[in-house]
């Protein structure tokens, strides 16, 4: 008994061991819980995959100098290409500055805006950035208060965006405790097919079906990515 007790154990490891290995081999990133990113992993390093990121602290106190910092971005200071904005309570002016100052900004690759206060009167600005820099690859904007509409608009203003890899758009609140709707998430993953460049991207889903489309969408994209840094496409 004790032999057919350990054979089938061996077993079952065997095949959960295979498994994990086949669905950890792209890095997907569709978020269900806010700040967390949730997605297919294996236990493996994937070489594959991007380094891990922490996940962003809402309550450390952010130092930055943010006029002196947008300066830097108007000016185009080329020693400027991460900007990190997390944890800055802003007015919508000084949101709609950092965007309009990022337009023509050819140096920045990442801009991180977690908890400042950006809300829907600011998401034309940020399609506006979207739409004409060809620089930046990383956008966070995890925990404001942007609704549902305006984050499938936001979505929408990326089928002529080509260098975008990663966007985190969770953890919104509004009047709901989560901004977006079962007809917003569908509008999402509808939005996100026409994309080809994005293989990061963090929501707070609740409908499966717009997840398991966005999961296989990002998947996508992954795997072109791989075969142009192979230069197989």
């Amino acid at each position: 008994v004790r032999d057919i007790i350990l054979s089938i154990s061996s077993g079952i490891n065997a095949e959960y061991g295979g498994a994990s290995s086949l669905l950890g081999s792209v890095d997907i990133t569709s978020c269900s819980r806010p700040g967390l990113e949730t997605g297919l992993k294996s236990p493996l390093a994937d070489i594959r995959a991007a380094k891990v990121e922490q996940e962003v602290d809402m309550t450390e106190v952010n130092e930055i100098e943010v006029e002196e910092t947008v300066a830097q971005i108007k000016n185009n200071d080329s020693s400027l290409t991460t900007c990190c904005f997390n944890n800055v309570q802003m007015d919508t002016e000084m949101v709609d500055s950092i965007t309009s100052a990022m337009v023509r900004n050819t140096s920045v690759t990442k801009l991180e805006m977690c908890n400042c206060g950006v809300v829907d009167a600011n998401i034309e600005g940020f399609i506006t950035m979207l739409r004409s820099n060809k620089t930046l690859t990383s956008l966070s904007l995890e925990t404001n208060k942007i609704a549902g509409k305006f984050l499938v608009e936001l979505i929408k203003c990326l089928d002529t965006n080509e260098t975008i890899k990663e966007l985190r758009i969770a953890n919104q609140k509004c009047l709901q405790y989560y901004s977006t709707g079962v007809g917003d998430e569908m509008a999402i993953a509808k939005a996100l097919d026409k994309n080809s460049s994005l293989c990061k991207f963090s929501l707070n889903w609740k409908n499966g079906g717009s997840r398991n489309t966005a999961d296989r969408i990002i998947m996508r994209n992954n795997d072109l990515a791989r075969k142009k840094r192979r230069g197989l496409a």
